[in-house]
C-alpha cells in the first residue's frame, strides 16, 4: 500500500470504474457515448445542471470528488506504461461506496466486475503492503465559528503522508465528508507538518496543520496542532486542532461520527478560529474600529491612581497606565498585575481592556470611562480576578499630574481604611461609588 494512496491492479479500477459507469447511465437513463469527456467526469467546460459522474457519486454518497482526477486515472491506465495504479485511500472508500458497497473487502469478494484471478492478486497486493503499514489513526477537533464543534479522521502513514476527512452534518441522518491528503514534514524533534495541495483535495483548496507532539510520537493519546487553510467561503483561517488517538480505523469511524461533544475538547477550542475578512481595506483607516481612536487614546495616556469600594466598606488600591498611543495598557490590583491592548467600544465612550493570566483560563476585563466625572477623575468598570478573589465592580480614578501624585500615593497594600484616605477624596468616593 503506497504511502501516497493505495496501489491497485488495472483490472480492479477498470471494473470498478465500469460498475460506476454503468450504474450512473441506468440512474440516469443517459447512453454515455452522448456525453463529452468533460460533461462526463464533471470538470472543464461542462454544464454543472445536467447528469455527470461527480454529482452521481456526491449523491450517492455525500463526498465531493474531483471529476479531473478520476479521468486522469483512466486515462493513465489506457496508456498501458504500468500494471498497477495509485489511487487516493479516501477516494477508492468513496468510489466503493457510490458503487454500493461497505467497504473495500466487500468490493473484492461480492463485485461482479472483478474476475476471480483479480481478487487474487489484489488480495496479495493488500497482504504483501500491510505487513510494512504503520498507520496512526486519530480524531481531530476545532470548533468553527464560535459554536459548530468539528469532528474528523486524522490518518498517519509511515510518518510519511496523512488523510484528513473533515465531518460536517449538514443532513439530518448522513454527514458530508471534506477530504484532504498530503505529505508529512518532520519539524525539529518534536513536531509535524503536513502540507494539503489543492489537487489532493475534494474542496480544492490549500492547507497546514502542525502537530506537537513533545519527545515521542508513540504512546500519546492527545496531541495538540494548529492548522491553516481557507473555509468554505474562501476566506482565510487559523485555529488550534487537538487529536485524540484511536486503536483502529474502526474505532476512528465509529467515534467521529458520535455526535455527543466533548467538554473539555470544546472549552479548550472555543473562540479558538481566526478568519481573515474577505473584504480588503481600501486605505488603513478603514481597518479602524473607530476613527476617533488615536485622538482619544492620546487624551487617556498618562498614569491614574484610585479605589475600589468593597462591600465592607475598605478601599483596593488601584493603579492603572495608558503606556502609549498603541494604547498598551498595565493594570494592578491586589497586588496582581495585569498587561493588556485597549479598545474603544462601538459608542466610544469606553476604552475596554481583558487580560489573561498566563495559563489561566480565567479573563478579567477593564474599562475606564472617556468622558471625565470631573476635571481628571474618571469612573471605572471591572471583573478583575485576583487569586480567589473576584473584584466586581465600580472603581475611581484620578490621573496623576505634579498636583496630586503626593495625595495618592502608590502602594502595594490589599486593602486602606477610609480613614488612611485624604477627605476630599473620600468625598468623592461616596458621592461617586
Amino acid at each position: 500500500m503506497s504511502v501516497r494512496g493505495i496501489e491497485l491492479s488495472h483490472n480492479f479500477y477498470i471494473g470498478l470504474h465500469k460498475e460506476l459507469l454503468e450504474l450512473f447511465s441506468k440512474h440516469n437513463s443517459i447512453e454515455l457515448k452522448t456525453l463529452t469527456v468533460f460533461q462526463l467526469y464533471g470538470f472543464g467546460n461542462y454544464d454543472e445542471d445536467r447528469a455527470n459522474l461527480k454529482s452521481y457519486i456526491t449523491e450517492r454518497t455525500g463526498q465531493w470528488i474531483n471529476g479531473k482526477y478520476l479521468y486522469n486515472k483512466r486515462r493513465e491506465i489506457d496508456a498501458g506504461h504500468k500494471t498497477k495504479v495509485k489511487i487516493r485511500r479516501d477516494y477508492l472508500t468513496i468510489l466503493i461506496t457510490a458503487a454500493g458497497y461497505k467497504d473495500y473487502n466487500d468490493y473484492l469478494q461480492n463485485s461482479t466486475y472483478i474476475s476471480a484471478d483479480v481478487r487474487e492478486v489484489e488480495q496479495a497486493i493488500l497482504e504483501g503492503s500491510i505487513k510494512d503499514d504503520q498507520v496512526l489513526y486519530y480524531v481531530g477537533y476545532y470548533v468553527e465559528d464560535r459554536q459548530y464543534y468539528i469532528k474528523s479522521k486524522f490518518t498517519i502513514y509511515q510518518m510519511k503522508s496523512a488523510s484528513w476527512e473533515i465531518i460536517y452534518w449538514e443532513k439530518d441522518k448522513e454527514p458530508t465528508t471534506y477530504s484532504y491528503f498530503g505529505k508529512c514534514v518532520p519539524t525539529g524533534d518534536s513536531a509535524l507538518s503536513f502540507y494539503f495541495s489543492k489537487q489532493d483535495s475534494s474542496l480544492n483548496k490549500e492547507c497546514f496543520v502542525n502537530l506537537f507532539y513533545g519527545n515521542n510520537m508513540n504512546n500519546k493519546p492527545l496531541l495538540l496542532g494548529a492548522y491553516c487553510g481557507f473555509d468554505r467561503n474562501n476566506n482565510p483561517v487559523i485555529g488550534k486542532l487537538v487529536f485524540e488517538e484511536v486503536a483502529d480505523s474502526e474505532a476512528q469511524n465509529a467515534k467521529v461520527r458520535n455526535k455527543i461533544i466533548n467538554p473539555i475538547f470544546h472549552h479548550h477550542l472555543y473562540s479558538q478560529r481566526l478568519i481573515v475578512d474577505g473584504i480588503l481595506p481600501h486605505k488603513d483607516s478603514d481597518l479602524a474600529v473607530s476613527i476617533n481612536r488615536s485622538e482619544i487614546i492620546n487624551f487617556l495616556i498618562g498614569s491614574y491612581r484610585g479605589y475600589y469600594l468593597d462591600r465592607n466598606d475598605y478601599l483596593i488600591p488601584i493603579s492603572f497606565e495608558v503606556l502609549n498611543e498603541l494604547g498598551e495598557i498595565k493594570l494592578k490590583i491586589n497586588n496582581t498585575n495585569f498587561k493588556g491592548i485597549g479598545r474603544l467600544n462601538k459608542t466610544e465612550n469606553y476604552l475596554i481592556s481583558e487580560f489573561n493570566e498566563k495559563n489561566q483560563t480565567s479573563y478579567s476585563q477593564f474599562s475606564l470611562q472617556v468622558q471625565p466625572l470631573e476635571k481628571d477623575l474618571f469612573a471605572s468598570h471591572m471583573l478583575v480576578y485576583t487569586g480567589g478573589s473576584v473584584i466586581n465592580g465600580k472603581g475611581l480614578l484620578w490621573k496623576i499630574n505634579e498636583e496630586n501624585s503626593k495625595e495618592i500615593p502608590s502602594t502595594n497594600e490589599f486593602y486602606i481604611n477610609k480613614s488612611d484616605v485624604a477627605r476630599e477624596r473620600v468625598e468623592k468616593i461616596n458621592q461617586y461609588l
